[in-house]
């Protein structure tokens, strides 16, 4: 095995496990927590959803690797191959849907603007953001469907029967070409909201800011710290994302050739943001944080 596929699979494997241990971990303490008041608030409900998703597409993405490293011919079969393949996509999708509509739900909870729509949609946002996320996932669900039965039944079955002069491979990619346009339209839209969402809550976490430096020196320098804190990580999950879309943009338009040892690179490079994002998460959520240290003095005491 060459030197650098080793050091890929490496770093694969670590940050798979960090984001399989992240995500399972906002999973189940939001889980734990619904099954013992019954209710769950619409924050809890974006965590937790982004926490699945993101989990289980931690899992496809390492049965995928697996697969394809101990035979090309199990993970580009007529079968697993497409499984996998459209899983993937979807699980990917949704989990992109959850974190973009938990960054607006943060926007619109901590900004304030003197805008009309922006004050109508700051009085509904908890029963905005789950109906939203719902309505994502659905339209992407119905686009998803077709595409994903063509390809499975009819044009990628090897068993079947091709049209005349048709190459199986040429069909096969023709129909992962239009897919790709559309989903590459949908991630773009997703990529705008969420960005966009990111750059006001930091404008507004900035003004204010800005805003204490003319307060009194006592409240001036604890009050400027927390809204430093808090623009951190959130630069640092928007600099994350920025790089995962272009990931996503690079794997599609087919720049990395899959026939080589650097084949694990986009997986490392599409693996590395829902890993540390979950972290960051974690990290930055009063709740998770606590539970992270009850956890910690269950394992001392």
């Amino acid at each position: 095995m060459p030197l650098l596929e080793i050091f890929l699979w490496a770093i694969l494997v670590t940050v798979s496990i960090v984001g399989l241990l992240g995500n399972g971990f906002i999973t189940a303490v939001n889980g734990h927590r619904w099954l013992r008041n019954r209710k769950m608030l619409p924050c809890d409900l974006l965590l937790t959803s982004l926490g699945t998703s993101r989990f289980l597409l931690q899992v496809i993405s390492l049965v995928g690797c697996v697969l394809y490293y101990i035979s090309s011919e199990i993970s580009l079969g007529p079968y697993a191959g497409t499984v996998i393949h459209f899983s993937w996509i979807f699980l990917n999708m949704a989990s992109l849907w959850c974190a973009t509509w938990l960054s607006v739900f943060y926007c619109l909870k901590v900004t304030s603007f003197a805008n009309p729509l922006f004050i109508w949609l700051k009085l509904r946002v908890n029963t905005l953001m789950p109906r939203l996320l719902g309505m994502s996932i659905t339209v992407f669900t119905i686009l998803f469907l077709p595409p994903f039965v063509d390809y499975s039944r009819k044009l990628c079955n090897y068993t079947g029967t091709l049209p005349a002069n048709a190459n199986h491979s040429e069909i096969c990619k023709t129909i992962f070409a239009s897919f790709d346009i559309l989903q590459l339209i949908i991630t773009s839209i997703n990529f705008s909201i969420n960005v966009s969402a990111s750059i006001l809550l930091l404008l507004s976490l900035w003004k204010h800011v800005r805003k204490l430096k003319k307060s009194s020196p006592g409240v001036k320098d604890l009050s400027t710290q927390v809204h430093i804190n808090v623009m951190k990580p959130l630069l640092f999950s928007l600099f994350l994302y920025v790089f995962h879309f272009r990931g996503m943009i690079l794997y599609r338009i087919g720049i990395f050739d899959l026939d080589k040892n650097e084949s694990l690179f986009p997986e490392l490079l599409l693996s590395f943001f829902p890993s540390a994002h979950s972290i960051i998460l974690i990290v930055t959520n009063p709740k998770l944080k606590v539970s992270v240290c009850t956890l910690r003095k269950k394992r001392t005491s």
